[in-house]
């Protein structure tokens, strides 16, 4: 009796054991950061369909933009980096590659089909010493946001957008009602990425570079660059056409305020399309983008993100697959018919989806093409923290522009210079 006993629990755990590796699952980590986080139900559907499609499993998180950075570093630190996470096209790629985060992916790209859709003037935003380290996901250009119902009320004409400098802080004047805690325009002044893209708009329009052609020296130390950094910051400071809390406020504060009717203006771009609309639907034909205006000449900042592999990843292959997956025509088509943006890294889905060619995204298409880019280069996560640290300095009152922008460009050709 007890040998058979034996004999019966060892094929129980023989079965149990073999069932066990029957019903084990491939598993791969994903962490989503950014605009992109809030289409929680097509994350949903598109994670479902790619695990049932494969027989495989993903755990992924979605993280907010404003801690998505730290909280990757930290992982990578500690030898627990996602087997694929979204990368910021502002430098946070060459910034990984150049810590030995990342896996190279120029032997799977030039195997893959969809490499010769992807706009062309992305592929610098990933690339370190001569490899690619990412496939960019999705992209964007920075453009004037604004509230077509605010602008009728203040008696301005919505198909007449401000062009330059002087007509921006006009008509953030005309549409300023401080009693009502309505405001003409956001600066973006907390400290995030945010702030420093918005000095970069206003830098870029005004004829300024942030470094030299080489990234070897701060260049924004200009008269160009002071008068900038002068003008965005006046615009709370002194015309006080930004809410009160601007040095808490960034561009999802001020989307979610132009919701409401309560800020007229502020730098968007097409991700704020179904964020704004989310946040109110009723502003759905009430709101439109244009040219951000400009002193000099006109000028916008793309961004976007870039899907990358961690070097740490025990299952680059499936990975791979994830990558190849949610960056496929079919993939794409599907996210523009169900949120209609944003756009995406893939030409061809621009080109064929009717979405597109909506008045909003014709102003986006027509601009991006021609946009700067944040320098591609390790060191860009703290030139931009240095950056941040500038424009909240003189929003404060605790340095004047020269002051501030002088203390910036030491620290800036300090850290280029490690």
């Amino acid at each position: 009796m007890k040998k058979e006993l034996v004999v019966l629990c060892t094929v129980i755990l023989i079965v149990g054991l073999f069932s066990g590796v029957i019903n084990a699952k491939e598993e791969i980590t994903v962490w989503v950061g950014g605009h992109i986080v809030a289409q929680e139900d097509l994350w949903e559907d598109i994670i479902s369909n790619f695990e049932e499609q494969e027989g495989v499993r993903v755990d992924y998180q979605l993280i907010g933009f404003d801690v998505y950075f730290d909280r990757l570093v930290v992982a990578f630190k500690a030898g627990q980096g996602p087997d694929v996470t979204f990368a910021d096209l502002g430098g946070w790629v060459p910034t990984f590659a150049a810590n030995g985060w990342l896996e190279p992916m120029d032997n799977q790209l030039a195997n893959w089909n969809g490499t010769n859709e992807i706009w062309e003037n992305l592929w610098p935003t990933v690339e370190y010493k001569g490899h690619k380290y990412g496939l960019p996901w999705y992209t964007d250009c920075r453009l004037l946001l604004y509230n077509k119902k605010m602008f009728r009320k203040a008696g301005l004409d919505p198909s007449k957008p401000p062009k330059t400098w002087d007509e921006l802080l006009n008509y953030a004047q005309i549409l300023t009602d401080q009693g009502n805690r309505v405001y003409g325009y956001g600066v973006s002044g907390k400290k995030t990425e945010v702030s420093t893209l918005g000095y970069i708009m206003f830098l870029f329009a005004n004829n300024g570079k942030l470094l030299n052609d080489d990234y070897s020296q701060a260049a924004f130390n200009t008269s160009e660059g002071i008068e900038a950094l002068k003008f965005y910051t006046d615009l709370y400071k002194k015309y006080k056409v930004s809410p009160s809390n601007t040095l808490a406020y960034g561009e999802d504060e001020y989307r979610n305020m132009m919701a409401q009717n309560k800020v007229a203006m502020a730098i968007g771009g097409p991700w704020s399309f179904p964020l704004i609309e989310k946040a109110n639907p009723d502003i759905k034909d009430e709101y439109a983008v244009a040219l951000h205006p400009y002193n000099t000449k006109p000028a916008s900042v793309f961004g976007g993100w870039a899907s990358v592999i961690s070097k740490q990843s025990k299952n680059k292959g499936l990975a791979w697959k994830f990558i190849k997956y949610i960056t496929s025509y079919e993939v794409w088509d599907m996210w523009i018919k169900r949120s209609g943006g944003p756009l995406p890294a893939r030409r061809d889905v621009a080109e064929d989806s009717p979405v597109f060619k909506d008045s909003k995204w014709q102003v986006v298409l027509q601009t991006f093409p021609t946009a700067g880019f944040r320098p591609p280069i390790p060191e860009y996560p703290e030139v931009s923290n240095v950056i941040q640290t500038m424009i909240q300095n003189v929003l404060l009152g605790k340095q004047t522009a020269e002051e501030a922008i002088a203390l910036a460009e030491i620290e800036v050709n300090y850290i280029l210079s490690k």
